[in-house]
């Protein structure tokens, strides 16, 4: 049975604290999520609104899963799947949520499952052309994802700011944009390009043969040039803020002064090296060749050109 209309009371409140968790989420404010989630719920499930709900939840969820609370966030998502049908956006959403927490625990073997009921749903997005959209950037996610949190390890290079900055510098000067992608895909070992091409390849062989052919097959993912771009993607969605959020420090000195002194703090190195070992990344190569690409860009053209796409944006 469906649920009855929402009251204008309802709406109110809604129209408040929707768009607030929405902007706790782009904000990465997993306690302030978590509290107004708890004050929709109190609007909504009165009268039974659980799918509208769920929506919230899942925004809440994804936040905890881009502030690294994997195991809160997988507990999460599979009560969303639980509670909703599968033939519903919400539980397509959660499902491809919780294949990336699986994706970001090196856990494939768990992922895969997931990607496949995924991939192969044809009932919840009924345009063909809508899904095929939805399909191309969710493997595109999957390839990021799965690539740059297998670079997790151990074994981190030391970085130091200074010296990965200069030598970006150097590179910025002698190399286009084309040359610093490949130089950042040789950067990846060779055990990563194999993961990317497992899951690239998994993924793809969920589609039907006609869709599958309109995209890049998993041998051409692997040219270095393209898992350089694959993996600077990856990156942005633990750099973006620092960079780009207009009450960051590091905006607030481009914006003010320039790029010069953005460069002559180091906090571009400096954020791109804070981003990194927070995943548990050390490959000074890998680093220097995204600190070269975003002063190649400039601030400005970075943060227009590679704003992460939250998933629910996707709609």
């Amino acid at each position: 049975m469906n649920p009855p209309k929402l009251t204008n009371q309802q709406k109110e409140r809604l129209k408040r604290l929707e768009p607030a968790l929405k902007e706790a989420a782009l904000a990465g404010d997993l306690e302030r999520a978590k509290s107004l989630v708890i004050d929709i719920q109190n609007v909504l499930r009165p009268t039974g609104h659980e799918t509208r709900l769920m929506q919230s939840k899942n925004r809440l969820y994804e936040t905890a899963m881009n502030s690294g609370q994997l195991d809160f966030a997988i507990q999460g998502f599979i009560g969303v799947k639980q509670k909703t049908h599968k033939q519903t956006r919400v539980n397509l959403e959660a499902t491809t949520l919780l294949a990336i927490c699986y994706l970001r625990k090196s856990d494939i073997d768990n992922a895969e499952p997931l990607i496949s009921e995924v991939l192969k749903n044809d009932k919840v997005i009924s345009s063909t052309k809508r899904r095929e959209e939805f399909r191309k950037l969710v493997i595109e996610r999957f390839d990021e994802e799965g690539t740059l949190f297998a670079l997790k390890s151990e074994n981190k290079e030391t970085l130091d700011e200074d010296e990965v900055q200069n030598e970006a510098g150097l590179i910025v000067a002698t190399r286009g944009e084309d040359e610093i992608f490949k130089a950042l895909g040789l950067s990846i070992p060779d055990y990563a390009v194999n993961i990317l091409f497992r899951i690239d390849d998994f993924s793809k062989k969920q589609l039907p043969s006609a869709e599958r052919k309109k995209l890049p097959s998993p041998q051409e993912e692997i040219n270095r040039e393209k898992v350089g771009r694959t993996i600077f993607a990856s990156v942005k969605r633990v750099l973006y803020n620092s960079l780009c959020d207009s009450k960051s420090e590091i905006y607030q000195t481009w914006f003010n002064n320039g790029m010069k002194v953005v460069l002559d703090k180091k906090y571009v190195s400096t954020a791109v090296i804070t981003a990194l070992g927070g995943l548990g990344i050390g490959i000074k190569a890998l680093a220097i060749s995204v600190v070269a690409l975003i002063i190649k860009f400039g601030i400005e053209v970075y943060c227009e050109r590679f704003k992460p796409k939250n998933l629910m944006e996707l709609r």
